[in-house]
């Protein structure tokens, strides 16, 4: 064995070991454990493909394809909040004003609050009765737009996604202020003597600049939102409440698995079904997401 080889094996062995102990390891398990019905206890029952038949076509169907959805709109409403608000966030910070630095630093601060902190701090500002939300929108005169905003099936899901949102959103906008002050001066130079306005210059020439980024980011918040659970569970809990309107694919996971107030039962093995399917839903842009990194490296 050559000497290069071993100098190989010897920084790849280590993270190859973790990587399969704690990433290859339990998805093969759950695959593997897809295929039985187990309570976590006691010898394990062989049925098949049984599981997958009773998520997507029998008794947890309905369940299922409720929380998909859900996932769906988590995914939409947070790509057009944390992508586009951010954007233009960042364009103001990329901008020379006034305690920009401070600025930066202060739209960042929740992105490193502990999911659960936040949850529980939002639950609070939220509350009907006393709550910050509430009690700010009496003040102003718009008395009639408070109410519960997490007790109510219409309202309580946005609720959710833009209480993510505004824990999140830092990292987006210093992913798109790193891509703006990555442009050139002389290009906006160029512009500006050319005579194009602040509006031409972000659309004609920030946001194409900035396009791979926006492809990036985007394929990154549907992996996440397909992923999502902490924000959901510290917010309304395993049941998803109200009447499951807030129910994702990641708290009938959750339930399914190891059960939880009002569930039927534990089951190991139909919850690892569900891992199955949230994982064969995402590979795909996962595996063209590593593509477009390898591809722009390549470039670079």
């Amino acid at each position: 064995m050559s000497c290069k080889i071993r100098y190989i094996l010897l920084f790849t062995i280590p993270a190859l070991s973790l990587y399969t102990l704690f990433v290859i390891y339990p998805f093969g398990y759950s695959l593997f454990l897809s295929f039985f019905k187990w309570s976590g206890a006691g010898p394990k029952l062989f049925v098949g493909l049984d599981n997958f038949k009773s998520i997507l076509f029998g008794r947890m169907s309905q369940e299922f394809i409720n929380a998909l959805l859900h996932n769906f709109y988590f995914f939409a409403l947070n790509a057009l909040c944390e992508l586009g608000v951010a954007f233009l966030i960042a364009i103001v910070l990329a901008s020379r004003i006034w305690g920009q630095r401070f600025f930066r630093t202060i739209v960042y601060l929740p992105n490193v609050i502990s999911m659960v902190l936040v949850g529980f701090i939002w639950v609070m500002m939220l509350n009907p009765q006393w709550g910050l939300i509430n009690q700010v929108l009496k003040a102003v005169g718009l008395k009639h737009l408070a109410q519960p905003w997490l007790g109510q099936p219409k309202t309580a899901l946005t609720t959710v996604i833009l209480v993510n949102v505004w824990r999140n959103i830092g990292f987006y906008i210093l992913v798109f202020l790193a891509a703006i002050i990555g442009i050139p001066n002389d290009i906006f130079d160029a512009a500006y003597i050319d005579g194009a306005k602040n509006w031409r210059v972000i659309w004609k020439i920030i946001f194409p600049m900035t396009f791979s980024t926006f492809q990036t980011l985007l394929i990154l918040i549907f992996i996440w939102s397909f992923n999502i659970f902490d924000v959901v569970y510290s917010l309304a809990g395993v049941q998803a409440g109200p009447v499951r309107s807030t129910d994702v694919l990641g708290t009938v996971f959750y339930r399914t698995a190891f059960g939880g107030l009002g569930s039927s039962g534990q089951d190991y093995g139909l919850g690892a079904a569900i891992v199955v399917l949230i994982f064969l839903m995402v590979i795909p842009l996962s595996m063209i997401y590593a593509l477009m990194m390898d591809r722009r490296k390549r470039v670079e």
